[in-house]
Order: structure tokens, then C-alpha cells, then sequence
């Protein structure tokens, strides 16, 4: 197995978050799900997610100013696999429904989400890694049931 193989293998034994990233941007909208996010810093608050340089949503949240981050819970199996898919972002968007809020789109049925301004953007491969800055949101709480992706399938923490 090589050893891009052998990434994927071993990726699918960590259970992940389901995040959703949107964006908008000269370059149209940006809409995926993602498990490349992750918090970099507190000061200042600084988020990161990877994006494949190949993809639809690349261009247009690479060249955005604002991005959300939206997660999941339990109940955003339908959102998470229409944001999986490989149709055109808006397309997307609309199928899941959201709102286009003034730093970009808004899915429908987040559990909670950050509005980020993009900070830098980085190399990363296949992908870029793209850093924002946290300058709103909504976290109404602990998300008591998140949506998980582990071994190709969508589930949640035990008791849910």
C-alpha cells in the first residue's frame, strides 16, 4: 500500500467531527464537509481546514474574506452527505437549505458555528490550509450529540 493508502487506512480508525465549511467569494461559493479542522490558537482565536486544491470550493473560499464553520449534530446526516457530494457548491446549498448571511452562506440545522476572516493561507499538498481568525458565531451550548464520520460512515457518541 502506498503511503498515501496507507493515510486514508489509518484515518478511518479516528471517529471525526462533522464540520460543514461555506464561503462566498468573487469565485462563487464554497460548500464541503470537512474533518481537517481543527483549533490552532487562542490568541488570537485561529481555526484551520484544509481544502483540496482541486475541488470546486477551493477558489472561492481560498479567495473569500469570511468563512463559517458549521457543526453537526446527530440529526445532520442529510446535510453532511449532500455537503459530501460533488455537485456545483451552490447547488448544495440549496438542496440543504441556509441562508446567505453578510460573511457568506449559512447551512440550515447547525448545532453551532464560527464566522472566521480568513488570516493566512498555506501549501499543504493536494490541498491548502487556509487559518481564520474567529469573529463571530453561535454556540448555544455543549453539543451533547455531535455527528461523527468513522470508518466511512456517519455516527455519534455512544448513548445518543
Amino acid at each position: 500500500m502506498d503511503a498515501g493508502g496507507l493515510l486514508k487506512s489509518f484515518m478511518r480508525g479516528v471517529a471525526q467531527p462533522v464540520f460543514i465549511v461555506t464561503a462566498r467569494s468573487e469565485y462563487g461559493y464554497s460548500a464541503f464537509t470537512a474533518s481537517s479542522v481543527t483549533s490552532i490558537s487562542l490568541d488570537p482565536p485561529l481555526m484551520m481546514v484544509s481544502v483540496a486544491k482541486g475541488s470546486r470550493s477551493h477558489d472561492p473560499l481560498v479567495g473569500s474574506r469570511y468563512f463559517i464553520i458549521s457543526l453537526l449534530d446527530r440529526g445532520g446526516v442529510d446535510v453532511a452527505s449532500i455537503m459530501a457530494g460533488r455537485e456545483e457548491p451552490l447547488e448544495k446549498l440549496r438542496k440543504a437549505g441556509f441562508r446567505d448571511t453578510e460573511y457568506g452562506p449559512l447551512v440550515n440545522g447547525s448545532a453551532a458555528y464560527l464566522v472566521l476572516e480568513k488570516y493566512r493561507v498555506y501549501d499543504g499538498g493536494d490541498h491548502s490550509i487556509v487559518l481564520g481568525r474567529i469573529i463571530n458565531g453561535s454556540v448555544p451550548g455543549v453539543v451533547e450529540c455531535p455527528l461523527l464520520y468513522h470508518n466511512r460512515s456517519y455516527t455519534s457518541v455512544r448513548g445518543c
